[in-house]
């Protein structure tokens, strides 16, 4: 019964991993659209496109740490 429930829990914690993947994959395509069309508009000053950049890295950094195993 315990193991049942444990891999019940394993795959809910799963699905939920997946979505959030695929939730912040959406927000860096979000801010790196944001940021082309600030680029486009001749809108972004050096230091708003520097945070810009900032923030993506921040983003993909976080989405590729989602997809990596966890080792603890």
């Amino acid at each position: 019964v315990n193991q049942r429930k444990l891999d019940h829990e394993v795959k809910t914690l799963q699905i939920q991993a997946a979505q959030f993947a695929k939730q912040t994959g959406q927000w860096i395509s979000m801010v790196e659209n944001f940021n082309q069309a600030l680029k486009v508009g001749g809108i972004a000053a050096p230091t708003g496109e520097m945070d810009m950049r900032t923030i993506a890295t921040a983003l993909e950094y976080v989405y590729k740490g989602q997809l990596q195993p966890s080792t603890s």
